[in-house]
């Protein structure tokens, strides 16, 4: 890292990542695709690199069933929201809440954060596709690889089944969300690309 550049902005601290994993258990007890820690976070991330955010009662719409009356969770979610928004607007991205290593016992959280991540996107698909589908298309395809929802495609099931492959998938993550960032807030002017269709949204999405 150079001197002058700013380290990965951490979202939470670790007590409150672990008192927003107990309230998101509470929220969503009775729900057996209730959303966990790393699908909400991946979700929140996505939403702040958005050029249209959408607002916390709409998050929290799509995140739960009915809204969750723990004011806490919606101030975690806010402070999670605000510091990834201020950790990509000034340059420095965001420190990742799990290891950067692809193994056995973070796959699991890292798909589950990819997952989260392309549900706000299939949510606003209109808005960060647009004019630029092509080059957004290849920026989320390690993302997409990554959150397990499209293991059916043959394509994706092919990437999946090299675990090097998905490894530095993970390993660069920091700088390609920083990459999409750019892209979405600060396009270059470029033809709009036809001819390749979106990557359609699963049903699979991926739960704790």
């Amino acid at each position: 890292m150079q001197e002058d550049q700013q380290p990965p902005q951490i979202l939470l601290t670790e007590t409150q990542l672990d008192e927003l994993d107990e309230l998101l258990s509470l929220a969503d007890q009775d729900d057996d695709e209730a959303s966990n820690l790393m699908v909400v976070l991946g979700y929140v991330t996505a939403q702040a690199m958005s050029p249209r955010p959408a607002t916390v009662a709409d998050w929290l719409a799509a995140l739960f069933d009915e809204p969750p009356k723990s004011p806490t969770l919606q101030t975690l979610l806010e402070t999670a929201y605000r510091l990834a928004t201020q950790g990509f607007y000034q340059g420095a991205g965001i420190e990742l809440p799990f290891s950067s290593d692809w193994q056995e016992d973070t796959e699991e959280l890292i798909g589950d954060w990819c997952a989260g991540f392309m549900q706000a996107v299939f949510e606003q698909e209109d808005l960060w596709f647009g004019n630029q589908e092509q080059q957004l298309a290849e920026l989320l395809l390690p993302v997409m690889a990554l959150s397990g929802l499209f293991a059916d495609e043959e394509e994706f099931a092919e990437l999946e089944e090299d675990p090097a492959l998905m490894q530095a998938f993970t390993r660069q993550l920091p700088e390609l969300l920083l990459d999409i960032y750019c892209q979405l807030n600060a396009p270059e002017e470029k033809p709009t690309p036809t001819g390749k269709a979106k990557p359609g949204k699963s049903k699979n999405r991926r739960r704790k």
